[in-house]
């Protein structure tokens, strides 16, 4: 018993030059929420690897303000730091591709708090922009098939890094400043968030879902990068 449970003790410990993994489930996030009718749960029915995914859904009932169904992780990277985030996403196979920003996961500031960095589907592609600026397209994305991420942040003023991987392709790669405002940290956040439905009404669906699986916050891309572990 005693070399199986050293196993599961030595298995269950993060590889070194991980700071955050999970294998798609809200256990092990700081914290998720979702607002109005919104739904943030586990499914079996669909994952990308393993037994288990992130299903985040919205549903527009009406009237405007903040649709967010997301899981968060705090502290995530901190000024002066270099990281990979990593994760699997898939929309449904009946999604409707229409030009509203809908983001499925964005970097926000501490402290003080707000907005940064939004990396959303708008049309059939990946694009990313907020108040960093930092703005852009990333590729295309399919439905009904996993779409593989990495994005890098190496948080300094000169010398700072912003790059992105689709499916272990990297497709943007730019040396600016990078820093979330004037906090020190910043937060991770993986879900849905409707934004055009904050002032307006759908163009596509009224009930969307994003599909996440294998996060990880590493020290390299070969880390991050979910095809890898």
């Amino acid at each position: 018993m005693l070399p199986l449970l050293m196993a599961a003790l030595l298995a269950a410990q993060p590889l070194p030059g991980v700071d955050f993994q999970n294998e798609g489930t809200l256990n092990g996030w700081d914290y998720h929420y979702t607002q109005k009718n919104g739904v943030i749960r586990d499914v079996t029915n669909v994952k990308y690897k393993g037994s288990t995914a992130i299903e985040a859904r919205q549903t527009y009932i009406g009237e405007t303000g903040g649709y967010h169904s997301e899981t968060i992780d705090r502290g995530a990277q901190s000024v002066g730091e270099d990281r990979y985030y990593g994760q699997a996403i898939m929309l449904p196979a009946n999604w409707q591709f229409h030009n509203q920003n809908v983001t499925f996961q964005q970097w926000s500031p501490e402290d003080p708090e707000g907005p940064w960095l939004l990396m959303f589907v708008q049309n059939d592609e990946i694009r990313f922009g907020g108040s960093g600026g930092i703005s852009g397209t990333a590729g295309k994305i399919k439905r009904g098939e996993w779409t593989r991420i990495v994005t890098r942040f190496k948080l300094a003023r000169d010398t700072g890094k912003f790059e992105v991987w689709i499916n272990g392709t990297r497709v943007v790669s730019r040396t600016q400043t990078v820093l979330p405002k004037t906090s020190k940290t910043m937060r991770w956040s993986s879900g849905i968030y409707c934004t055009a439905w904050r002032t307006g009404k759908p163009a596509g669906q009224s009930t969307l879902s994003i599909y996440h699986d294998h996060h990880r916050i590493a020290t390299s891309y070969a880390l991050a990068e979910p095809a890898n572990w």
